[in-house]
């Protein structure tokens, strides 16, 4: 039964991310990509502390040492977010996909030296299906190839950046939730992002005096696109990161992160079906593998039935 919530609650935060591209799309006319980030992890933080507040949940730092959750904060938000917002920005499409749905791979290799699991051959099938399937999509999907930035060397190097930030963060999660609830994780991630990004849009606007993304001052520019906050300041962070959490306490780092994966699929279907636009038969075939690969790598092997894992 904890094995069936844990997948269930992997496919919970990939639908939300994977829905999320749209939201964000129509959010970035009115808000900078930094001021969007800072929005969301702002109005997260705030609904996280007023849950804690009211006690309809609990926080226990006391005696716990710091230090693995902070690293955690560090590589997920912060690193990460920087990392794939300038990273997707001065690269292509299909460079984009690729890098970043190699995470799988990197957390399998991370995961076997940091936190010594092992990954059967049948799981690492299916981490190599998933990734397959991505490749498919980036790239035959319309639009292949073609960049929305400079598609810079600089833009590769932050993609790899952010996927090795993402990749450190399912490892460090998972060692810390050995002394941290999911939500104490959670809740450190959230502010931590607001404060992070909090900074970064005060040192901008001191130093730009407003931001280039559309005049109007932040408030009345948030407020105008409330919705799109809402959905990934409530959904996208405070219930997709805590089912990130969720998973990383009870499946193995890699078997958690394959689920990434599955976001490319989401995007897909949401895409046609929400924006109408082109399907094209490899993407379908894309998602197919993709989905494969995630039910193999998540499949319990024999051993692991008898052992009652």
């Amino acid at each position: 039964m904890n094995r069936t919530v844990s997948i269930a609650a992997g496919i919970g935060w990939s639908t939300i991310f994977g829905f999320s591209f749209l939201v964000t799309k129509s959010a970035l006319d009115m808000l900078d990509p930094m001021e969007l980030i800072f929005a969301r992890f702002l109005l997260a933080a705030l609904i996280m502390s007023v849950l804690v507040a009211v006690k309809v949940v609990k926080l226990d730092y006391r005696g716990k040492k710091p230090g693995i959750l902070i690293l955690t904060c560090l590589f997920q938000p912060i690193l990460y977010f920087i990392f794939e917002t300038y990273g997707v920005r001065e690269s292509s499409t299909s460079t984009a996909g690729i890098i970043l749905g190699a995470l799988p791979a990197f957390v399998a290799i991370l995961s076997i030296f940091a936190l010594k699991e092992k990954t059967t051959p049948l799981q690492t099938l299916g981490l190599v299906l998933s990734i397959l399937g991505v490749a498919i999509v980036v790239l035959t999907g319309p639009g292949a190839g073609a960049a929305d930035g400079e598609g810079t060397l600089r833009g590769v190097f932050f993609l790899i950046g952010s996927m090795l930030s993402a990749a450190l963060f399912n490892v460090l999660s998972r060692k810390a939730s050995r002394r941290f609830s999911d939500f104490e994780r959670t809740f450190a991630m959230m502010w931590a992002g607001a404060i992070a990004f909090g900074l970064i849009v005060l040192v901008k606007s001191l130093w730009f005096a407003q931001s280039p993304a559309a005049p109007g001052s932040l408030l009345s520019r948030m407020a105008s696109v409330w919705y799109s906050i809402a959905y990934l300041g409530i959904l996208s962070s405070i219930v997709a990161f805590f089912l990130i959490n969720f998973t990383l306490t009870r499946l193995k780092a890699s078997q958690s992160a394959v689920f990434a994966n599955l976001v490319t699929v989401i995007t897909i279907v949401a895409g046609v079906t929400i924006r109408k636009e082109r399907f094209e038969i490899m993407q379908g075939l894309g998602a197919i593998v993709i989905i494969l690969g995630v039910w193999i790598a998540n499949r319990q092997s024999r051993a692991e039935r008898e052992a009652g894992k």
